[in-house]
């Protein structure tokens, strides 16, 4: 795949590179909720898993079935964030993850990174249709998705088995139909 750059009005989202592995690694470890909602994060997070983690980007890139964007301010240009889509080339859709340092939170700084993601997915993608959950725990992530634009498809009972406990999930979607650019 190419090396994609979205710019928003105050973000730049590329893909990361080796000298953003420092970066990632303090923000990754900046809280343990990280750990919480994203079952390959565990906390602390270590320079060796922060080092395979940089090598499954890279993989997903070659193969086309994800693409991982650093989260920058323009100005600045340091990573403090992810926003990850993982692709299904078959069905025409995709998955979205995403984390960010915990001192940018409650910015809008994700919300505006997935409306530029989503739209990426649309049009470059060709894309019909972009997915993305929340644990209940985390109702902050959900009104980031309604603030992109997506919509609650459903609540999934027992999704996800974490910790010995299974875990409920909102989901909600976009469609390509949806969105005027």
């Amino acid at each position: 795949m190419e090396n994609y750059t979205i710019e928003t009005s105050r973000l730049l989202l590329n893909f990361p590179t080796k000298n953003d592995l420092e970066s990632f690694l303090f923000e990754i470890n900046s809280t343990d909720a990280y750990s919480k909602n994203l079952f390959s994060i565990s906390y602390p997070f270590s320079a060796e898993q922060t080092n395979n983690w940089f090598e499954k980007c890279q993989e997903g890139n070659r193969n086309g079935l994800s693409i991982r964007f650093a989260i920058r301010e323009k100005e600045v240009g340091k990573l403090f964030g992810i926003i990850g889509i993982h692709i299904n080339k078959e069905h025409q859709k995709a998955e979205l993850g995403y984390w960010l340092g915990k001192n940018y939170w409650g910015k809008g700084y994700i919300s505006e990174g997935l409306t530029a993601v989503i739209k990426f997915g649309f049009e470059e993608l060709e894309l019909n249709k972009i997915v993305a959950t929340h644990f209940l725990f985390n109702p902050a992530s959900g009104k980031a998705m309604q603030n992109a634009g997506m919509k609650l498809e459903g609540l999934q009972l027992q999704e996800y088995l974490q910790d010995g406990q299974f875990l409920d999930v909102k989901k909600y979607y976009i469609l390509k139909e949806d969105v005027l650019f």
